[in-house]
């Protein structure tokens, strides 16, 4: 699979949705400057609940979910000190697939200064499903990105476990010119039993939270921080480590998504009081994505 294109050969159903969303700050406040958005993808007017004017926004998907053949492309551009905190207003369905694969591509542009937290809410595929996933960061020196990446293994209400038929996900992140981050892997349950040992054994949720950023004091002193909050967290496996430059990445098997929502909470809020010691609205924020994005499914 590739991060860059989407091969059109592949889809003669489906949906294609295109969503663009372009920030600009101005005065101190970070603003929605330009949009465009066809089916099935929106974005709901950014809210500014502190001081700080920062936006907060949400992508909405009306539909409920992608089908097979659906594709989405998603471009999100901020200019030098703009600050936005995007989120989903509930988790993302992937239904039953009779051959065709769902697409996402999520890009995302940062010039100097800018500040993306990018928190959806779990991809949750169903059973026979077919899903391909792509997110791409390009990041100019001193922006930067908060990324999270959180799947299920299947419906849980439902009793379903890695009954999708292919998940397949891709996330590239370039910093000042240079890849920073290249991270790869298709899950095939048809193929592998990934119940295995050293696997997915009996976890059914995993995430993934990239934390960008160029301050090397900062990065250490969270490192061992974070380390204690995986390593406290109830039902949940993970570990932290530093990227060969420029941050941290943080992977969790989780038991159960309240597991996961937890530590993720606890993981973003230290992050954000170190990266942005006078911000006083950290909770605000955790709290918005806690009721938006799906946590608790």
């Amino acid at each position: 699979m590739s991060c860059s294109s989407i091969d059109e050969d592949l889809f003669e159903v489906g949906r294609h949705g295109k969503l663009r969303l372009v920030f600009r700050e101005r005065g101190g406040q970070t603003l929605l400057q330009d949009s465009y958005a066809t089916m099935p993808m929106h974005c709901l007017p950014p809210l500014y609940p502190d001081a700080t004017g920062w936006a907060y926004a949400y992508l909405v998907n009306p539909t409920g979910g992608f089908v097979g053949g659906d594709r989405i492309e998603t471009d999100i551009d901020l200019s030098g000190k703009s600050h936005l905190f995007l989120t989903t207003q509930s988790a993302t369905r992937i239904y039953k697939s009779t051959g065709a694969f769902a697409t996402q591509q999520v890009n995302v542009n940062l010039s100097k200064g800018a500040v993306i937290e990018y928190l959806p809410g779990y991809v949750i595929p169903f059973a026979g499903s077919l899903y391909h996933q792509a997110t791409r960061v390009r990041m100019e020196s001193d922006a930067i990105a908060f990324i999270a990446d959180s799947f299920t293994t299947g419906r849980l209400a439902m009793g379903e476990h890695l009954s999708f038929g292919e998940y397949a996900n891709s996330v590239e992140i370039e910093y000042d010119g240079v890849p920073l981050v290249i991270d790869r892997f298709t899950l095939k349950p048809g193929d592998t039993d990934y119940t295995a040992f050293g696997l997915l054994e009996s976890f059914r949720i995993c995430s993934t939270i990239y934390l960008i950023f160029d301050n090397k004091e900062k990065e250490n002193a969270l490192l061992e921080a974070l380390r204690a909050v995986v390593d406290g967290s109830e039902g949940v496996m993970g570990g932290v480590s530093a990227l060969w430059s420029h941050g941290i990445v943080i992977r969790l098997l989780g038991a159960g998504t309240r597991h996961i929502e937890k530590a993720t909470a606890q993981i973003w809020s230290i992050a954000r009081k170190a990266i942005f010691p006078d911000l006083e609205q950290t909770e605000g924020a955790i709290a918005l994505h806690s009721r938006a994005a799906g946590f608790g499914y």
